[in-house]
């Protein structure tokens, strides 16, 4: 199994030009060597991140030179530092011109996704260890048609969400040839949750809500990895949805082809509980035997819909000062020996991802 952690583009780079309004992020893009040093230091051996389209292309139709040789230094320099890249291609963000066509609701959307995964196969592809073409799929969609945290900021547009999933999955699969053809390594993320509930009446909901895990996962079976970004599960008790921490549910996966696990962590400032949460994983990997086990996240930066309050990394981020967390200095040592240790299921809430201060 190799260790590794991961950040985003618009979460972590700074100041991307997509279609979110911009956020500094950690300045990972100005701090990178720093970075990557730490993230040696730390002993990671995957490095997961990102190429930004909304730098590559931020005209439709015309490609950012400059850009381009930004992010083949960048993806150059983690991999002359000993880490292999693990490079998403779409992590939440759009060009701005995208929504002059509908979005991904749009088949000239999907068409000038294919084009940029070629243009990044052709000029990066020599960096890139595995190419991830799309980060939650499932997820994204529901951001944005669902909750409204992502434009088109819609709310319970069921219809539209259901029309860009379908648009989604097929651009995701015609990817996967065009990144063949160059011969870089595919795959995508999805958010695998389970959802549960001890009363028969949610069976019909339980049924719909599973249900995507079950399409995603076929899905994988024309992927290299079958990439899961695995957190907690749904429960419903008494018509409300909480979600608990219940690391023994990755036992209960059966991916078609070899596991990666894309991103694992917990939203706590607690490094009592970050320590049992990572002790317990530990010990799921250990019997799961997945290819990679990446934490998310590497670097302190914004959560979608939260701001920066919800905190899951590895490295804190002061203003521009890196401060490793406690978790980083042990990270390596309890996934390569994981000790005895047991995490009873922790109920997180109706918002996992939120931690009071």
């Amino acid at each position: 199994m190799k260790i590794g952690a991961a950040i985003s583009p618009y979460q972590h780079f700074g100041f991307c030009r997509c279609d979110m309004p911009d956020e500094p992020g950690a300045h990972h893009l100005l701090f990178y060597n720093e970075d990557i040093s730490l993230a040696k230091a730390v002993g990671l051996e995957i490095f997961r991140t990102g190429v930004e389209w909304a730098m590559v292309e931020p005209v439709e139709g015309r490609y950012d030179r400059e850009a381009l040789r930004l992010f083949e230094r960048y993806l150059g320099d983690v991999k002359e530092a000993g880490l292999e890249t693990w490079v998403t291609l779409h992590h939440f963000t759009n060009p701005r011109w995208v929504w002059r066509h509908g979005g991904w609701e749009s088949r000239v959307v999907a068409a000038r996704f294919l084009s940029y995964v070629d243009l990044v196969a052709r000029e990066l592809g020599d960096y890139i260890d595995v190419a991830i073409i799309f980060n939650e799929p499932n997820m994204y969609t529901y951001l944005a048609y669902g909750r409204g945290d992502l434009p088109p900021f819609a709310y319970l547009s069921i219809k539209n969400m259901r029309r860009a999933q379908s648009v989604i999955d097929r651009a995701i699969t015609e990817a996967r040839d065009v990144l063949k053809s160059y011969g870089v390594k595919a795959t995508f993320t999805h958010s695998y949750t389970r959802f549960e509930a001890r009363s028969p009446v949610f069976k019909a909901v339980l049924h719909f809500l599973n249900k995507q895990n079950d399409r995603y996962m076929s899905m994988f079976r024309e992927m290299d990895y079958a990439a899961l970004n695995f957190y907690v599960v749904g429960r419903y008790d008494d018509f409300s949805l909480r979600f608990v921490l219940r690391p023994e549910a990755l036992l209960e996966v059966r991916p078609p082809r070899p596991l990666a696990v894309t991103e694992f962590g917990i939203a706590t400032r607690d490094e009592e509980l970050r320590y049992s949460y990572l002790c317990a994983m530990a010990g799921i990997f250990k019997e799961v035997k997945p290819e990679a086990a990446i934490w998310w996240s590497f670097l302190h930066g914004y959560e979608w819909g939260l701001g920066y309050q919800p905190f899951f990394a590895l490295i804190d981020v002061k203003g521009t000062r890196r401060v490793p967390t406690k978790l980083a200095h042990v990270f390596r040592e309890t996934l390569r020996n994981p000790p005895a240790c047991r995490l009873e299921n922790l109920d997180l809430g109706y918002e996992w991802r939120w931690q009071p201060l």
